[in-house]
């Protein structure tokens, strides 16, 4: 029997497919899958660019933390995190509560790349470049992941099948 805490979550860079694999992932295995962003979106009654204008990317994290700690009496889910939710401490040990952290793994060219609508990105018009944040954010992912997964040069379906056999390796599907 599964504990309600038991999430499957997804953490990484913009644009390594969290949202697309959770998606997938979610409809293959009958289970509910949350997108945070989008629920920080409606629950805010605004876009996470607008939240970062009014509140700056403290009051995001906040936020962030908040869906998080939300999640611990939920029913199980699979989790689709924004980029930089390993920013703070406080998160990364939330996300350890909850489940089974998968990292999908990529570089920034490749990330960038695949981000349909950059002017969505908050962080992608600041001062630092994509690879300067990536890198400031490696050792993060890293830590706070309990698999991880290279998405670089593979297709949603490839990398849904990688997370699939890991999961079930690990007994977590």
């Amino acid at each position: 029997m599964q504990k309600l805490a038991d999430h499957i979550i997804f953490i990484g860079f913009m644009g390594s497919g969290k949202s697309s694999v959770a998606r997938r992932l979610a409809r293959f295995e009958r289970m509910n899958c949350l997108d945070m962003d989008t629920y920080i979106e409606r629950e805010a009654k605004m876009s996470v660019s607008q939240i970062f204008k009014l509140e700056g990317e403290e009051g995001f994290r906040l936020r962030e933390w908040e869906f998080l700690r939300s999640m611990l009496i939920r029913d199980r889910s699979i989790l689709s995190c924004g980029g930089g939710v390993v920013v703070e401490e406080n998160t990364r040990e939330l996300l350890k509560q909850l489940g089974t952290v998968v990292y999908l793994k990529v570089d920034a060219d490749e990330a960038v790349a695949r981000i349909s609508r950059p002017e969505t990105r908050p962080l992608l018009s600041g001062e630092r470049s994509p690879t300067q944040i990536l890198a400031s954010r490696l050792s993060l992912y890293e830590d706070a992941a309990d698999l991880i997964v290279d998405t670089s040069g593979c297709s949603i379906s490839q990398v849904v099948a990688q997370v699939q056999r890991l999961l079930h390796e690990a007994d977590k599907l």
